[in-house]
Parts: structure tokens; sequence; C-alpha cells
């Protein structure tokens, strides 16, 4: 079966070169404990923030290849300058939680440094302060970019080759606004076009607006999303307004019929607002929302055949979902006791990122109200809760989100799900990390469609992307051992690794067809590279091979290129697509 390859611009020409793990900023090098740097403007460093008057504020907006290439390859260098530009300084500036004339606070520079590092479009941020020899201090900001520019093409083996294409960039003009459209061949089903834009400074200030709307191959995506996150403890006030709803079949298994699909129907919107109270690092949220949920499953199945969809021919048994038409009043409460830790190489090849050390706990409670004669009546609970404990050599982590729902008219708790994450980073030396994870998925008492497989690229076990077991809950746990791999040319950071994973499904009665099934896992290596240096996006070349009695198991090599440096956990699709979609809670865990 051909696979499908989505690779960008450079990558094809800069992959063979073997690229250099040599880092691009010299203070970042050793972590950026090597000697004290000199300004450009030659002044001494400060011994820190202090109180002192802010006289001046010096941006240095570096682009992704800072430093000189081989001759060979510095026609590389020269053209993704010339197709790149960087983040401006006006923009770097709405970051910062300071201004000239400001005192120097060591806080505010250290978290200013964080939330630049956490925009897609920047690979790492120093701030520096200088003695400005008039008793007070010169800040200098030094950033890096990431690529901005979009080309993915979709490629198959057969003919045609061309399959779909994205073309986009991700910091247009270098204005914190990336800009996206695609289209893929839909075969047997509609072509998919889509558009999706993001702004990270809206209104020149830090607020955010994503805007998406997709054709799928067989049903539609509109979303737009307008939020002030709550970057910082330092901030007193986070808010959102949503609104979206989409058309899509949803994949219900069966055994004999892997194709098996059923339309489900969501709308959702929403208003939130978070105020903080407390002091910086023990601090409490208090909140208000108004949410709007609408979701309907249609009555029948479908087939999602090769050649099209086609009607259930199989005569089985239709499951029956409730219907779902609520507006609530929710109230937010979150406890944050939270730090940042400064490490290098753990979710990116070799890039920075900023762990979050410490306890927070989101909790939202609902309460419906009529609107309407079709209006439900119930209650919404949902939980969030994060701990985590480590340092520059070494973190664990564990993130949980549950939800359930207590219908009125049954007087009965209904679909409740569940769903863990636990990690554990250990980084002994400079080119080699472990790492070993476990994730947990589960549902009961469900009204709405529900099912996890060990297919799910991100939530099940590779070589079995074929299989059609279903399940109610799933555990799956995986090991990793990566090695950074030292070259001549400072092009990219390569590595390789080796992987093992493994996991299993349990079944629950409202879960329909799902299934207990036995351990299956999967042993693999991984080629591993992040273009430009130190990018914190990891491209990722899996082989796997399934250990495992599963009739539909195959090896299996999957491509991509994920920065999951942003997030500790990304909840697997399967389980995300059954969530409440208007639950405001990730207002409490940005980044």
């Amino acid at each position: 079966m051909s696979a499908a390859l989505k690779l960008p611009v450079f990558a094809a020409a800069l992959a063979a070169t073997l690229p250099a793990a040599v880092p691009a900023m010299a203070w970042a090098q050793s972590g950026g404990t090597q000697g004290k740097p000199v300004s450009n403007e030659g002044r001494l460093a400060a011994t820190g923030c202090f109180g002192q008057p802010i006289s001046k504020i010096v941006i240095i907006s570096q682009p992704p290849f800072r430093d000189e290439l081989p001759h060979a390859l510095d026609w590389g260098r020269a053209l993704v300058r010339t197709l790149h530009m960087e983040t401006t300084e006006d923009v770097i500036r709405r970051f910062l939680l300071f201004r000239v004339g400001d005192a120097c606070n060591q806080i505010r520079r250290a978290e200013s440094e964080r939330i630049l590092r956490a925009m897609p479009f920047i690979v790492d941020a120093r701030i520096r302060a200088y003695d400005d020899e008039k008793g007070g201090v010169i800040l200098e900001v030094e950033t890096r970019d990431d690529f901005s520019l979009i080309v993915e093409p979709t490629l198959r083996s057969s003919s045609p080759h061309l399959r779909g294409l994205k073309l986009g960039d991700g910091n247009v003009q270098g204005s914190a606004s990336m800009i996206a459209a695609e289209w893929r061949d839909g075969g047997a089903y509609n072509d998919v076009y889509g558009f999706e834009y993001r702004n990270y400074q809206l209104g020149a200030g830090r607020n955010e607006l994503h805007v998406l709307a997709r054709r799928n191959t067989y049903g539609q995506r509109l979303e737009a999303r307008v939020v002030r996150p709550f970057y910082t403890d330092l901030q007193r006030l986070g808010w959102q307004l949503s609104v979206g709803g989409t058309r899509d079949p949803q994949k219900l298994f069966r055994d004999g019929f892997p194709d098996n699909a059923m339309i489900v129907h969501h709308g959702y919107g929403g208003a939130t607002v978070v105020g903080r109270v407390g002091r910086v690092a023990d601090l409490k949220l208090f909140g208000l929302s108004l949410t709007r949920e609408k979701t309907r499953a249609d009555d029948e199945t479908i087939m999602l055949t090769p050649d099209g969809p086609r009607p259930d021919w199989s005569n089985l048994p239709v499951p029956v979902f409730r219907s779902q038409d609520v507006t609530r009043l929710n109230l937010l409460l979150g406890f944050r006791a939270i730090r940042f830790v400064t490490v290098q190489g753990f979710d990116a090849l070799t890039g920075a990122q900023d762990m979050r050390v410490g306890t927070q706990i989101g909790l939202v409670g609902g309460k419906s109200f009529r609107v309407g004669p079709q209006s439900d009546n119930d209650r919404f609970v949902s939980s969030d809760l994060y701990l985590g404990v480590g340092s520059t050599k070494w973190f664990l982590g564990m993130e949980g989100i549950t939800e359930a729902r207590y219908d009125a008219a049954t007087r009965e708790w209904t679909n409740a799900i569940g769903s863990m994450h636990a990690a554990w980073y250990f980084r002994p030396a400079i080119h080699q990390t472990t790492v070993v994870q476990a994730d947990w998925s589960a549902a009961s008492r469900m009204e709405r469609p529900f099912q996890v497989s060990l297919a799910d690229p991100t939530g099940g076990v590779i070589g079995h992307s074929r299989s059609n077991d279903p399940g109610a809950r799933r555990l799956v746990f995986r090991a990793e051992q990566r090695l950074v791999i030292p070259t001549r040319f400072n092009v990219a950071d390569v590595g390789l690794a080796g992987f093992v994973e493994g996991g299993r499904l349990w079944s629950e009665r409202t879960v329909p067809w799902s299934v207990d099934s036995p351990w299956r896992g999967a042993v693999g290596v991984s080629l591993l590279a992040a273009i430009p240096p130190r990018s914190r996006r990891m491209w990722r070349v899996d082989l796997g091979v399934p250990i495992s009695s599963d009739p539909r198991r195959r090896f299996e090599v999957r491509i991509s290129a994920v920065d999951k440096t942003r997030k500790f956990w990304e909840q697997p699709a399967d389980v995300k697509i059954s969530r409440e979609r208007s639950s405001p809670a990730s207002l409490f865990n940005w980044p």
C-alpha cells in the first residue's frame, strides 16, 4: 500500500547532507552556561535585575540560519534568508512584560523569555541585562526564528504522484500571524479544501485569533476562536470567545466491518472570562462561562469503502445515541502553584522548552437553563489535574482530564470520559534522552458515539493502524532511547532512536461493539531531525515491527513533523472527538 509523504520544501534538499548538531546561538551552548556574553554595545553584563531602571531595550531578531554554513550549502542559507522575514521588533516588544522606564524585575524578565519561546514561530529567546553606566540597565532581547514558509506536498508512489499540497507562511512578514491553504485529492470522496488563519497579536496585543474552514472528504469543519490566554501568573484576566461546528463520520469499528461509521453533527460556542486571585506562583483562578452545545448522530450507519460511501448492508442492529441540546452557565475554579524549568532535548531533539514544575488544578461546574422547548436539563462537571517535578536532567509529569454529565430527566450520570498521560524524561548526557510514557483513556455510560482503538495514530500502537478492534478503555506504554548524532555541518540536528510500545483494550456495555483485547506491542527504530538546528519541531521517520497475534498487524512506516514543546500532552483524537467541545478548561493550562 502506498503511504502519504509530507516534506517541507527545504528538507528534501538538506536531509542528504547529514547536517550538524552545532548550536546556532553562542549563548545556547552547554545549556547557556558559557562565559559572560558581551552585547553589541560593548557593555559589561549586569549581575541581574534588582529594581534598576530600564533605560533601553535592544531587540535582536535572528533568522533560522544565523551562522555560516559550509560553502557547498550556503545557497540554502541564502534561499532561506530570501524567502524568510524575521519577526519584527514591534511584535517582540508586545510580548515583553516590561517597558523602558520600568524597574528591572527578574520574574518579568524570565516570564517574557518563556512567552517568546512558547510562540510557534520562534526557536529560542534570551534576555540579558547590561549596565548602562548611569545606574540603570539595558535589556538585550535576542530571538531566533523557525522556518516560516509552509510547503507540504502529499506524495504517493502510484501515479499521479502529487495527491495534495499545503502552502502558507507561519509568520507572515514577521507579523506573528499564520495563513495557509491546502488541497488534497479525495479519490472516491470529496477533494479536501482548507483554509487556516492564526494571529498571535490580534489588535496589537497579547490576544489570539484562530480561524479554520475545511471541507473534508465526507464532511466539513468550521471554527473561530478569539482568546486572551493566561500566558503568565502576572496577568489579571484571561478570556475566550468561540464558535464552531463539524459534520464528520465517526468510525465505529465492528468485527468484520472495518469501514463502519456514523455521521455526527456538532455545534458549539461559548464565552469565558477568568480572573486571578492571589500572589504569583501560588494563585487562585475564578471565572464564569456561558456555553452552548448541540450534538446529534444519524440514526443509521454507513460504510466508508475504498470506492466511496455505501449504505450499511450488514443488517446488524444500529446503536441509538441520544441527541444533546444544552445551554449552560458554568463556574470555573483553579489553583496554580507552578514554576518553570528550562530544559533541552526533552520533547525536542535539542531545542529548548519550559517544563511546568508544581501543581495545577482546574474545575468546571455547569448548570443548564432553558432556551427553547428542546433544551436539555442537566449538570456538567470537568476537572484537569497536572503534577510535575524535576530539573534540567530529569522530569516526571502527569496530567488527567475527566468530565461527566448528570441528566436531570433520568437522574443518572452519563458521558463519563477520562484520560491521563504520565511521562518520565531522563537526560544524563547532552546527546542522550530516555523517555517513558503511559496513556490511559476510558469512558462509561455513554449516550454519544465513543470508541478507542490501537489504530489511532497518537493513542494507539504502531504496526496496528489496520486493527479494527474497538474498546471502551485503553492503556498504552511507550519507551524510547534517543541519541543525537554530532555531525560536521551547521544545517540541522539529527538523531536516532529505538523504541518499544505495548497496549490493550477493555470493553464496556455502553460503548458499542467494544471488546477485551490481548496485549499487543511493537518495536522499532526512528530517524530524527530538527531543521534548522535547535528547532523545536521534530521530524520523525518511525519504522515499527508489530509483535502481536492481531491478523491485521503489519510493518509500518510513519513520517511526522510535530512540535510537542508547547503542551505537556495532546489528547488522542479518538478521545477528543467525543468530549464536550465548549468546555473552557483549556484556559487554565496555557502554555
